[in-house]
């Protein structure tokens, strides 16, 4: 061997690096042997706290399949049991990310839809993680159904505002789903079962709104829908989004969708905070909706997708001026 290294000292080199290689390789596994387990149980250990921390009393759990049925923000679905076996409530684990970061969010919910606890398992944002945890907590005792905070909301974190109001959506869908629940419309709960649309041949559409439709229930008129259409730009593209705002006879908007079949901007989180934001306008008129946009309002909901926020803006703006 000595000589087989002496006639070829590039044998010998790598001969020397193939031994070293193969030690760290050793020490490498060995180490992650060792410290897996560790890190593992050491997760396992942070969950079942915020299990704790979201869920009082909670003494056992049972884990149920995240199937691709749940939004796929739905990382994990616990079921908490105190220590008789009552069903308390059921654990969610949302994950989500935005320009900032990322962040993930342990919610429980009872079997009445109402939300118990609210926590951040991990938060990476770069501004106002403070603020974000304060505004977080104003949604504990929130029905999934109508989730709306019990407080104002702090101002200046308002990308992670956006993207944990998309997390808890999806967490109320994902509670539906848990329960057995059939999705509800939430257009049938406002104008009464069996609704129809119906396009209003009379409108004439102009340079924004598409189209009217009205809506009915049998013979009787109990609302009337916008079908807004408008282009702009988002990073390097320029695309158009429909925006459907629905009224009731007061003259009242009672609802806002943003068609995802129609949405032509960016989707995921940046298309969550944009529906969030227009959800903000709901219960204004006609004869509030422009200041409204103008002022505070739309002013202080800053949502991460500034050139998404202006077209829908200017959308709004035009449901005023073109239907006057």
């Amino acid at each position: 061997m000595k000589k087989l290294f002496s006639k070829s000292p590039i044998f010998h080199y790598t001969f020397v690096l193939t031994i070293i290689s193969l030690v760290c390789g050793l020490l490498i596994g060995g180490i992650n042997a060792v410290t897996a387990p560790v890190i593992e149980r050491n997760l396992l250990k942070a969950k079942v706290e915020s299990y704790e921390s979201v869920l009082k009393n909670i003494d056992s759990f049972d884990e149920i399949e995240v199937t691709n049925d749940y939004p796929g923000s739905i990382k994990s679905v616990v079921k908490g049991k105190d220590s008789s076996g009552k069903v308390l409530g059921y654990i969610y684990e949302a994950y989500g990310t935005n320009s900032y970061g990322s962040m993930t969010i342990i919610g429980s919910v009872d079997e009445d839809g109402v939300f118990l606890g609210l926590q951040f398992l991990t938060i990476e944002q770069t501004l106002g993680v403070d603020f974000t945890r304060t505004n977080l907590s104003y949604y504990v005792g929130a029905n999934i159904d109508q989730i709306t905070p019990s407080n104002d909301l702090i101002s200046g974190a308002t990308g992670s505002l956006s993207t944990f109001q998309g997390l808890l959506s999806d967490i109320a869908s994902a509670h539906r789903l848990s329960m057995g629940e059939i999705e509800v419309d939430p257009l049938e709960v406002i104008y009464g079962s069996g609704y129809v649309l119906e396009v209003d041949a009379g409108f004439t559409p102009t340079a924004h709104i598409i189209q009217k439709r009205n809506v009915k229930v049998g013979h009787d008129v109990v609302g009337y829908v916008y079908d807004l259409q408008g282009e702009g730009v988002y990073f390097n593209a320029t695309d158009s989004i429909v925006l459907e705002v629905y009224f009731n006879l007061d003259d009242e908007i009672v609802e806002i969708y943003l068609p995802e079949d129609a949405y032509n901007h960016s989707g995921g989180n940046f298309r969550n905070r944009i529906v969030s934001y227009v959800k903000e306008y709901i219960g204004l008129t006609l004869d509030d909706l422009t200041a409204a946009v103008d002022g505070p309002l739309g002013n202080d909901i800053a949502t991460g997708s500034s050139n998404s926020k202006a077209l829908v803006d200017t959308l709004l703006k035009a449901l005023v001026s073109e239907v006057e």
